[in-house]
């Protein structure tokens, strides 16, 4: 922690030398207008970039008509400071912000529909967004219409009969609605809301699986960067005095779009690098008039060759981060006192002891004119371990889907602990004591080990967006009681001494371990495993066994396992269910399943098998 609170303190002299040694040369007339605006325009687009990365890069979503944005909170804005006959320095940041409130309120209208798709489609739709925002704009008289909007008045004159002085308080302005919009993003990012998102964009089907509501989150994402957006474009309107709808076409949303690609799909810092880089560069090279573009391009060709994940990929520069430390310092100062850790809460579920936890009532699905599963019938008593089995295409992982909403069933119920659960959406059913890990392993692979722990106690969290970005008392005990929660199941499953290394370095059985790990911290009443030996070595499946005994009496869970290792399934299961072409088949303990007539000809074929010819269930 103490070199921590040294680099944020560090970071933080270092951007208020920054800002004091550029105001100080601009309001001396150190650097002429033209080199004053060059700046204005760096940060401006490093705004734009770092809003476009929280859906392109954070996120994972392609949006092609983020310029649409900036034009609305541009016209906004310019419009409001025309029409008021207030003071510009009170009305400007008036201004401001309803520019990005207008871009906000367009960018939910937009991202309800269009986020519902992904890849090329969303890409399209956001496009025809952007391109349909500038053709409105053109044809209303209100905006100026095709010839634009003038006589707006510029920060760089508004302050100050001295140009010089107005133009220092223009890029101090600027200069620091920049640095709030970075550290907010920063800090959204480390909040449990930024965690959410990020998995968003690393596995949508294990998000849902942990309790994430997903489009709720991408909606999230998607109207924060046009909220930010929007602010930016307030401030171009009022640097350059000039508005054309023309500036904010397909060509101007492509240019950010290559400035957020070149510094790194998720790395804010690489959006503020690559954005200093790409606007001064051109500038550099006017002298070079004839080589400009040939050197230019060499620059972008060589980036995608040896750099194709940009600059930083997703990886972060520790800038900026001293809100934290800032919170932490005032606290102690006029508090004397920090904020309790408050640990997440845990649901108190009934024992029921004698009813089932979970039970299935004629459960089945249609696809077309496929049955894949019908008339299923299954119940789990509480702390009981029960096996599901089946050949390869039973349906053993379609009601593992059923059971977490991943599909609808067209038929039957689905009661956890007395509540019907048919039809919810797979966060709520998370959420209501159902966690499941799947067939093939779908960590969050950008996330270190402790950080996919601490990504599924979401639904046991309750501090606000606002609070995650001001990283307020309610936030900071809330992630210090999750931190020490994630480390107690590490530490139970023997993995606390990897907590801080990147899930995708993990051997593969510990990556199986994680992602149980992972399950339990959504704290379920009933757990699902999916195959979860597949792939793993004799030493790794005997530890497995262990592993599972080890959750069912420490965390009092129900557990039904889908495995095709039949000595595993025989050697910890109570009962088992067999499943052959969507139908059950058998029920009972091992021994009955092992000698079980209709069982032996599902995996051998032929009913006249004997039961000592079952080959691995015979010697399980």
């Amino acid at each position: 922690m103490k070199k921590r609170t040294k680099a944020i303190l560090l970071n933080t002299i270092a951007l208020l030398a920054i800002y004091f040694f550029t105001t100080i040369l601009i309001a001396n007339k150190g650097v002429n207008n033209y080199v004053s605006g060059i700046i204005i325009t760096v940060l401006i687009t490093i705004i734009m970039t770092a809003s476009l990365n929280v859906t392109t890069g954070l996120l994972g979503q392609l949006a092609l008509g983020h310029a649409g944005f900036m034009a609305i909170g541009a016209y906004a804005s310019a419009l409001f400071t025309r029409s008021v006959g207030i003071a510009f320095g009170l009305s400007l940041p008036i201004s401001l912000l309803l520019g990005g409130l207008m871009a906000a309120v367009f960018g939910f209208l937009i991202g309800t529909p269009a986020l519902r798709l992904t890849g090329d489609y969303l890409a399209i739709i956001t496009l025809g967004f952007g391109e349909i925002i500038r053709v409105v704009i053109e044809n209303l008289e209100f905006t100026g219409g095709a010839a634009g909007l003038t006589r707006i008045t510029r920060m760089s004159r508004a302050f100050s009969s001295d140009t010089a002085v107005s133009t220092a308080v223009q890029f101090s302005i600027v200069f620091w609605i920049t640095v709030v919009i970075i550290a907010s993003i920063f800090t959204l990012g480390r909040s449990r809301h930024g965690r959410a998102i990020i998995s968003i964009r690393e596995n949508v089907v294990a998000s849902e699986a942990i309790g994430i509501p997903t489009t709720r989150y991408k909606l999230l994402a998607f109207t924060i960067a046009a909220f930010f957006a929007g602010i930016a474009g307030g401030l171009y309107a009022h640097q350059t005095g000039i508005l054309n709808a023309k500036i904010f076409g397909f060509n101007k949303s492509i240019e950010y779009l290559v400035i957020v690609v070149l510094g790194g799909m998720g790395s804010i810092t690489g959006s503020i690098i690559a954005s200093i880089i790409l606007v001064t560069l051109p500038e550099m090279l006017r002298g070079l008039a004839e080589y400009r573009l040939i050197i230019y391009s060499l620059v972008l060709i060589l980036m995608m060759l040896f750099r194709p994940s940009g600059l930083l990929g997703t990886r972060e520069f520790s800038l900026l981060d001293f809100w934290e430390w800032a919170e932490r310092f005032f606290r102690k100062v006029f508090k004397g006192k920090t904020s309790e850790t408050k640990m997440p809460f845990t649901p108190r579920y009934d024992v029921w002891e004698e009813k089932p936890v979970l039970e299935i009532c004629r459960l089945g699905i249609s696809f077309g004119g496929l049955r894949a599963a019908d008339d299923v019938n299954l119940c789990l008593m509480n702390n009981e371990i029960v096996g599901l089995i089946g050949p390869n295409g039973a349906g053993k992982t379609t009601i593992f889907n059923m059971l977490t909403g991943v599909y609808i069933p067209t038929d039957g119920d689905i009661n956890l602990l007395g509540k019907r659960i048919n039809g919810l959406a797979p966060h709520e059913i998370t959420k209501n004591g159902i966690a499941r890990t799947f067939q093939n392993i779908r960590l969050f692979k950008s996330m270190t080990v402790l950080e996919n722990i601490k990504v599924a106690f979401h639904s046991r969290m309750h501090y606000s967006t606002l609070s995650g970005i001001l990283r307020d008392s309610d936030c900071t005990s809330e992630e210090r009681g999750i931190d020490i929660r994630a480390r107690e199941l590490l530490r139970v499953f023997q993995m606390e001494d990897v907590a801080d290394a990147p899930s995708s370095s993990l051997p593969y059985g510990q990556q199986r371990k994680l992602e149980i790990c992972r399950a339990l911290a959504s704290n379920p009443k009933v757990l699902l495993l999916d195959e979860p030996a597949a792939g793993m070595n004799p030493m790794e499946t005997t530890e497995l066994m262990q592993t599972i005994k080890t959750i069912r009496n420490r965390f009092s869970v129900a557990i039904l396992l889908i495995e095709h290792d039949m000595k595993l399934v025989m050697g910890i299961c109570e009962r088992i269910y067999v499943l052959n072409y969507g139908k059950v088949i058998a029920e009972g303990t091992p021994e009955q399943i092992r000698n079980n007539p209709g069982v032996i000809a599902a995996y051998l074929g032929s009913a006249d098998a004997r039961p000592g010819s079952m080959g691995g269930l015979a010697h399980a």
